[in-house]
Formats: C-alpha cells, structure tokens, sequence
C-alpha cells in the first residue's frame, strides 16, 4: 500500500536546509494529528554505507511512518545534521560536534513551526519519536517545546549514559553546570505531558524499570498524573527500533493521539506492516539525484555557527 509522501526541504536558518519526507493519510482531509519522526544512528550492520539502509532512507523508518500514516497522523521524517541530504552543505564529520546538538535541536523546533502551519494539522496533536541518538533529540523537544502533546524516546533514557555521539552531548548539555543532569531528569521535564519510555535488557536502558522509570513515576506524581507516563521493558530486545518496539509505540500513539489502530490490523488483529511501500533512497531525496541546492544554500559550518549566535542574540534581546 503506497502512503501519499512528498520530499521536503525548508530553511531552518538562512540558507541552511533541513531535508525530510512528508507522510499524509491516503484518505480524509483532516485536521489530523502530526508525529515528528527523526532516524538516529541506524544503518546496515554488514556494509554502512548502503544508502537505502541509512537514517531515514532505512526499511524500519519507513515502516514506522507509513504505519503512523494509515494509523491517521501526518509524518515528517527529517535528516540529522550532517547526514543524508545535508550532507550536501556539510561533511560528514561536521555530525560528530556540539554544532550538530545544537542543528538537530533548532530543526526539531523549525519542523513543529512548519507542522503547525500546515492548515490540516491539529496543532493540539503532535507527538515525536525516535530511538537511541534520535531519541536524545525526542527528549530535548519534548522538553523544550510544549507543542509535542506525546512523546515515545525509545532506548536512550538513562540516567548514566548521555549518548555515543557528541551530536547527542556534544556541549555537553549534561555537565553545562558543578550539578549535572541526565537523560532520565531531560525525559521528566516533558511531564504532564504523555510519554511512553521503552527500554530493552541489551543496552544502557536495561535498568529503566528499576531505576529511571520509578523516578519519573514521581515527578509525574508531583502534578497528580503519574499514569501519564508508561514504560514497556523488552528485556529480550537488542538496540534497535524494531517491530517490538513499534508495536508498542502505535498502541501509545493511537491511545494518546486518537489514531486509529484498526486500520492497521489484519483479519487476525495483529498489526500489519507489511502492506507498506518501502522506497528507495532517490524517490527522497529533497533536492533529486543531482543535489541541486538552492542559489542562497551556504556551505560552512562557520556561517551556520555565526547565524545561531545571532540567533541567540536576538533572543537574548528579546527577553
């Protein structure tokens, strides 16, 4: 089943651009909820460098948002800094920096302002999920803008581990003062806020039901809504966003953003996946095969770093 898609690219600051498809119901004309769907750190475990099995190129992605897509939600998948498409205006290298925290972040919040622009949105149903470096980015939005009414982060909420990759750490957020944070106290600041945490027994997560999930039971208890946070422990699981994992997120999602879950099941109730399209890498690419970018797109991280700090100054200015 083809879910209508469309490659999207908008300007986060000037002349820098964020890439993504655009997944709509095949029926209907809303408003319909939106979920933000950012890819982490996942690629083909034998050969790397098969695009098709990179970031949001990747079979599961797509599976994920298309799933959400005939569930009834509106999704976008978008490039992390300094891959896929980006990788047009940066190298590579350039993810592995605080830089890339700090774009992965402001794109998030860019992504919610061009959600909730689109007429047939519901801006009171957004959610946002992903898993593992991604998921750090579903923390940091869940956190920092109110807009996200549900959050799933998948395998990243620990309260001793901050992420593998500086685009995860890289100021780093958790140690910007003598107290510190972590991921466990960033996922709680989204309460009371819906959120589902889903952790596995082969990873820095293994502890969640014990330790990080308990601890955000009570700070969603300070505003009377301790049910409003769940955790679905999969201790056989490997670090992965794999179909356990999307299972449980749909029944959340569905639950939390009145998706329609039925409209995914086969005749025995169990959730079908398989009717999904799974496209190659060139049918999304934003800028088509020859990465053609528009005449104002800048090419260094240093003009990108010199617009977020006048960014900030404006802010600053502003408060």
């Amino acid at each position: 089943m083809a879910i209508p898609f469309k490659n999207v690219a908008f300007e986060t600051l000037p002349g820098v651009y964020l890439c993504g498809s655009l997944y709509k119901p095949s029926k209907g004309n809303g408003p319909f909820p939106a979920v933000l769907c950012p890819h982490g750190h996942f690629y083909n475990n034998v050969d790397k460098m098969i695009i098709d099995e990179r970031g949001r190129y990747r079979p599961d992605q797509q599976y994920r948002c298309a799933t959400l897509a005939r569930m009834g939600a509106v999704v976008f998948s978008y490039d992390m800094f300094a891959w896929g498409d980006s990788m047009l205006q940066v190298d590579k290298n350039e993810h592995r920096t605080g830089l890339a925290l700090t774009m992965q972040t402001l794109n998030s919040i860019r992504v919610l302002d061009f959600l909730t622009s689109l007429p047939f949105i519901d801006a009171k149903r957004i959610g946002v999920t992903d898993a593992s470096g991604e998921g750090t980015q579903t923390l940091l939005i869940a956190a920092l803008d109110d807009r996200t009414a549900v959050s799933v982060p998948v395998i990243m909420v620990a309260s001793h581990f901050f992420g593998g990759c500086p685009c995860e750490s890289g100021m780093p957020i958790h140690q910007c003062t003598e107290l510190g944070t972590n991921n466990a106290e960033i996922a709680a600041m989204a309460s009371p806020r819906p959120q589902l945490v889903v952790s596995d027994g082969s990873d820095w997560t293994q502890t969640v039901p014990t330790i990080e999930f308990p601890y955000m039971q009570k700070v969603y208890g300070l505003y009377g809504k301790a049910d409003n946070v769940e955790n679905v422990h999969l201790a056989n699981d490997v670090h992965d966003y794999g179909i356990n994992k999307r299972l449980a997120m749909y029944d959340f999602m569905a639950r939390k953003l009145g998706l329609n879950i039925n409209a995914v099941k086969d005749k025995n109730g169990r959730i079908d996946e398989s009717k999904c399209t799974i496209e190659k890498h060139e049918a999304m690419l934003a800028f088509g095969k020859d990465g053609r970018l528009p005449a104002n797109a800048v090419k260094t991280p240093n003009y990108i770093t010199q617009n977020i700090c006048l960014l900030r100054m404006d802010r600053c200015n502003l408060g």
